[in-house]
């Protein structure tokens, strides 16, 4: 498990990068790129609860539900959270030790290889540009519960969304953040009101079930749908589901008091993820039957949560969560700019590509990585227009998912050779403000558990439902992989990089944030806190969330 040291523990220890030359502490504290620190931890912190609370979520489970059965996709989203449990505390261990500008892409250009940060970071980009129409197409699907929208153009509902989508990003980062907030809150309320409600109805306490569910649809229709095949389809739909889960650490440039807040958010990341994806799978699986015929829709009822509570007799409610549905998908359409903007713009600033690509404005937002990738991501989007919802999402959410997969390796390799870096400058691990007891055994782990999610893949790119193997199957599923090595190869052969000697590693940025620590350590020493009661942590978590 994690492990934190105080911040007196570092006031004893000193810098945990050794003997720092004068000068070096002002380079680190400089080097931000020009980007604006604007997000409040506060921010940062509701970020990363609601986050992962879009479309993946509201829609995609009920699509790995219908694939695979409430027990192949429990199975799916339980191996999928164990690799994203690993990936958290390797980004949360090398984030908060340097949080810096950079993210991940970064981490793996300076622990790694360049070649292996630009295969990332294209890959990471891309994903989030296709994210932007899956988060679209989810938009008009849930406004398809209502019937008068329908006959709305649909090259309308796109442009608009697309335009809403974009606006909060136009602004300062501070007015992003305030929007996420509020955001958030709502993702989590929804969240929340479904969970409870479904645990309700599984239990009994509803009049329309006639009884506890528990494990009634496990048995009635079954508890597997199409074998491998099915499990292989839900692990696509968790990892589209938990692709926001790591990216926090790319607002590290923009955080403020970064280390502190980086502690804070990456820890409660697991649990979340747990609870509102682990879990939810485990109560949808109760509640809705995965041959329920609504379940096929390319609309709104695609959505288990929605049905859940239409089966459980509250129309009403059911209004209720498809407005909070809109509204929360439409934030993942938001955080979507932000988020493939961001690393186009860090691949810049790090040399890693054309630094016009990374041109910002006096406000720190970057206005040329928005354009391009809102240009590519609202184009994608126009292919609704030819292809139903349903197809056009699968298509997107397939790809996004093994993109994920070829990034987790590479941060579970980076936070390998991280390790061996420190080891190698004589560096104790334990000396780091943030550190996990279960590397580098779990790391290998991931490795080998994410290779086995690709050798899946490649079988269902393969052998689809149909059982016909066909060119617009693997292309639409397994595309990413062949691009991703692709990129690796031809940067490395026309840069000519190689991978970083571990005594070469750089960990000097550090001291600046050691620095910080320590002053905070002796303040606290010379002026203790004092000790809060449960109504003081509370009150103060009441402060954290709505100021």
């Amino acid at each position: 498990m994690a492990d934190e040291k105080k911040g007196g523990d570092i006031a004893v220890q000193g810098s945990s990068v050794g003997d720092i030359e004068p000068g070096q502490v002002e380079v680190a504290e400089q080097e931000n790129y020009g980007w604006n620190r604007g997000l409040s931890p506060r921010a940062v912190i509701m970020l990363s609860l609601g986050g992962g609370i879009g479309t993946g979520l509201w829609v995609g489970t009920g699509t790995a539900l219908s694939a695979a059965g409430p027990a192949g996709c429990a199975i799916a989203y339980t191996l999928v959270a164990l690799a994203i449990y690993i990936e958290f505390m390797s980004i949360g261990e090398m984030t908060c030790y340097k949080p810096v500008h950079g993210g991940y892409i970064r981490q793996t250009m300076e622990y790694v290889d360049q070649a292996a940060a630009f295969a990332m970071g294209m890959n990471f980009w891309f994903s989030w540009v296709m994210i932007i129409p899956a988060e679209v197409i989810a938009c008009i699907s849930v406004l398809k519960y209502w019937e008068a929208p329908r006959a709305f153009p649909m090259a309308a509902y796109i442009s608009i969304f697309l335009v809403i989508a974009a606006i909060p990003n136009l602004f300062p980062v501070r007015f992003y953040g305030h929007v996420e907030i509020f955001m958030s809150i709502l993702k989590v309320l929804a969240i929340v009101s479904c969970m409870c409600f479904m645990f309700i109805m599984a239990s009994g306490g509803l009049a329309a079930t006639h009884g506890p569910l528990v494990f009634h649809y496990w048995k009635s229709p079954a508890a597997f749908n199409n074998g491998l095949k099915g499990i292989c389809k839900a692990l696509l739909q968790a990892a589209f589901s938990c692709t926001s889960a790591g990216w926090v650490a790319m607002t590290a440039g923009e955080m403020r008091d970064p280390r502190r807040t980086v502690k804070r958010s990456i820890k409660p990341l697991f649990y979340r993820s747990f609870t509102f994806f682990v879990v939810n799978i485990w109560l949808i699986g109760m509640c809705i039957p995965y041959d329920d015929p609504d379940l096929s829709n390319s609309g709104t009822l695609a959505s288990p949560f929605i049905l859940a509570v239409r089966d459980g007799g509250s129309p009403i409610f059911a209004h209720i969560l498809n407005g909070l549905v809109f509204v929360t998908v439409l934030s993942c359409g938001v955080t979507s700019y932000y988020v493939c903007s961001r690393a186009m713009t860090h691949m810049s600033d790090l040399g890693i590509i054309h630094s016009f690509f990374g041109r910002k404005d006096e406000a720190g937002r970057p206005w040329v990585a928005l354009i391009v990738s809102g240009i590519l991501g609202g184009g994608l989007t126009y292919l609704n227009l030819n292809s139903t919802a349903k197809q056009v999402y699968s298509w997107f959410s397939s790809l996004v998912g093994v993109a994920s997969f070829c990034n987790w390796i590479l941060i579970y390799l980076s936070h390998i050779r991280f390790r061996r870096g420190l080891k190698a400058q004589g560096i104790d691990y334990k000396t780091l403000p943030f550190y996990t007891m279960i590397a580098p055994y779990a790391q290998y782990f991931g490795i080998v558990l994410v290779i086995c999610f690709l050798a899946a893949q490649l079988y269902f790119a393969i052998f689809p439902f149909s059982g016909k193997p066909s060119a617009e199957n693997f292309f639409s599923t397994y595309i990413t992989v062949p691009l991703f090595i692709i990129d690796y190869f031809a940067y490395k052969w026309y840069f000519g990089t190689k991978i970083v000697p571990l005594k070469e590693m750089d960990f000097t940025p550090a001291e600046y944030f050691d620095k910080i620590d320590r002053d905070e350590a002796e303040a606290e020493l010379a002026n203790p806190s004092p000790k809060l009661t449960i109504l003081d942590r509370i009150w103060d978590l009441r402060k954290s969330i709505i100021g």
